[in-house]
């Protein structure tokens, strides 16, 4: 079963549309780093300038395929220049937030 993670970012105000842009023009090597690490699914969603984040990942991977020196920033100099653009420009960083509940836990 996919390991699923929830994140939070706040946005930088007068910032949203050209967040919304960059996302939908997604480096290719952003995308494929981030099948190559394990995601399967990553969503964003928005409210005002809260952003929420659910990745889906494949078996036995966990939130730590992204950090500094991880085969994710090292597959491509595009990756490391969009997570930095990211980070510089848009928020200061994701923030994960605990799972308190789940139906996958229903009998």
């Amino acid at each position: 079963m996919p390991h699923r993670f929830f994140l939070k970012a706040t946005l930088r105000p007068e910032k949203e549309q050209a967040y919304i842009d960059e996302h939908d023009n997604i480096y290719p090597e952003v995308s494929s780093g981030l099948q190559s690490a394990g995601v399967i699914n990553l969503h964003i969603w928005k409210e005002g300038l809260q952003l929420f984040m659910l990745i889906e990942m494949e078996d036995g991977k966990d939130l730590s395929v992204f950090g500094e020196g991880s085969d994710y920033r090292k597959s491509s100099p595009r990756v490391v220049e969009w997570e930095d653009k990211m980070a510089a420009e848009f928020h200061s960083g994701w923030t994960q937030v605990e799972e308190v509940h789940s139906s996958d836990n229903w009998k």
